[in-house]
């Protein structure tokens, strides 16, 4: 393979890399704590790309989540907190899908910007056997605005490593006062309500033949809507992607490009009403094998790209109280400009 030809398949591989571990800190409110991967957009490896460019990444994510319900402001036993009833008794399963758009760029050297416009299909089912409620809100959701700075880089063209430091800040722009069509719950709102931010770092590095990528975030949720308070979040991401063609030696398979993350998130345990919500908050680990499928027989000069993925629990034990978080499916599209 020509040296000029590896250079972008190493590149494009660190882009759907970053992609893939992309934002959103919280991809839905039905679930009280955020979902894993890198809170911070950066779809075509934004920072290592020259100034101007632009890139739309659009993706649909789906997941599940069981946990004992959250009571309508009745303390529960079991130490004053929320949600100590029984979880046998009573519980709910919140499914929620989301559809993000990603608008980033590089307007200038070494910084990139990127804005989210989430909509949300979230729906919650109170469960308290054998009667069920089913709760259901679509909408928008809460438009989020990332930047990254790089802070160094062994090189100012096409660089192997790079350092960067992140930061986040999200807007209430989501329903999430509407107490009567979600009966109290905030769960089940499109919307916070609440201004919340974050920051980070993040490291990349081209092998010859592999991107490697890790992170870390914090993330600051204030006090929203209907007197309800996500937990603060960190999330950590560790991950790898290698294309096809040289795990196997067919040069056109790096067109596929496999890749595999492990997400951590640690999260506090929500307050609602001035209560603590004891089946909220603790740890998880996932594993999050992924697939990107470049199509350069679009556009050769800036090819769109496929991109599939699972996030796996492996540890859930570590999460507060009852909770059983399922597997978040994924598909995105990247169009680079």
């Amino acid at each position: 393979m020509r040296t000029p030809i590896r250079l972008r398949v190493l590149a494009g591989a660190l882009s759907s890399l970053v992609a893939a571990i992309s934002l959103h800190p919280r991809a839905a409110l039905a679930c009280s704590v955020c979902l894993p991967g890198d809170p911070s957009f950066s779809a075509a490896g934004a920072s290592a790309q020259p100034a101007g460019s632009v890139s739309l990444y659009t993706e649909f994510r789906s997941w599940q989540k069981v946990s004992g319900a959250l009571p309508h402001a009745e303390p529960g036993g079991g130490g004053g907190g929320l949600g100590a009833a029984p979880a046998e008794l009573h519980f709910e399963k919140n499914q929620g899908q989301r559809l993000d758009f990603y608008l980033g760029g590089s307007p200038i050297d070494r910084v990139s910007v990127a804005l989210d416009l989430p909509i949300v299909f979230s729906e919650v089912q109170e469960i308290e056997a054998p009667a069920v409620e089913r709760l259901r809100t679509d909408g928008l959701g809460d438009i989020a605005l990332s930047t990254s700075l790089v802070l160094w880089r062994d090189r100012e063209v096409l660089p192997a490593t790079w350092l960067e430091a992140r930061a986040m800040l999200e807007f209430p722009t989501g329903e999430s006062g509407n107490f009567k069509e979600a009966q109290g719950d905030p769960h089940v709102q499109s919307g916070s309500g609440s201004w919340d931010f974050g920051f980070g770092v993040a490291v990349a590095h081209r092998l010859a033949s592999a991107a490697l990528y890790a992170s870390a975030f914090y993330r600051e949720n204030t006090e929203g809507s209907l007197d309800y308070v996500y937990g603060d979040v960190v999330l950590a991401t560790a991950a790898a992607e290698v294309p096809l063609g040289h795990l196997s030696g067919v040069a056109p398979l790096d067109v596929l490009v496999p890749g595999l993350a492990l997400d951590f998130r640690y999260a506090e345990r929500d307050h609602f009403e001035g209560l603590t919500y004891v089946d909220s908050g603790g740890s998880i680990l996932y594993a999050s094998p992924s697939l990107r499928v470049r199509i350069p027989w679009l556009r050769p000069a800036k090819p769109p790209s496929l991109r599939v993925a699972v996030q796996i629990p492996l540890v859930q034990r570590w999460l507060y109280g009852f909770q059983e978080e399922g597997r978040v499916w994924s598909a995105g599209l990247l169009v680079p400009f």
